[in-house]
């Protein structure tokens, strides 16, 4: 529990600073309204409880099938993009709704190939520790 607190602190806090990054070089010196503040704290919420909490349980923790982790993630991580970008900006929202089946199949692939690339590097890691207990 604690090693998933710190992953959200981090991933939170490091979402917060891209944010505004992003804000003062895509938009020059804006305007906002300190209500704006509120989405930006709500989307490093949501990153942090996707890639600090979520992901480092289901792929490191759970005990689920590999197609079973696979579609969770990707539903999490696909609802998640969404809500966060619908937060940043309405009109960017819009934009990009009409073509959530095209990112819900890109979404999957890299999630598929992901998982498959991580299991191959986990699986060697364990390689090495278990050759390492023979010596």
């Amino acid at each position: 529990m604690k090693n998933l607190k710190n992953q959200f602190m981090q991933a939170a806090f490091l979402t917060t600073v891209w944010l505004l990054i992003i804000i003062n070089l895509g938009f020059g010196n804006p305007q906002v309204q300190f209500s704006y503040f509120w989405h930006i704290i709500v989307i490093a919420i949501i990153i942090g409880g996707v890639f600090g909490v979520i992901y480092p349980y289901l792929w490191n923790f759970g005990t689920w099938s590999a197609p079973v982790n696979i579609v969770i993630t990707t539903l999490i991580n696909f609802a998640a993009g969404y809500l966060a970008v619908y937060l940043f900006s309405v009109e960017m929202f819009q934009i990009i709704l009409p073509f959530w089946g095209l990112f819900l199949l890109i979404n999957l692939v890299l999630h598929v190939i992901g998982f498959y690339f991580y299991r191959k590097f986990q699986n060697k890691k364990i390689v090495e520790e278990l050759n390492q207990l023979t010596k």
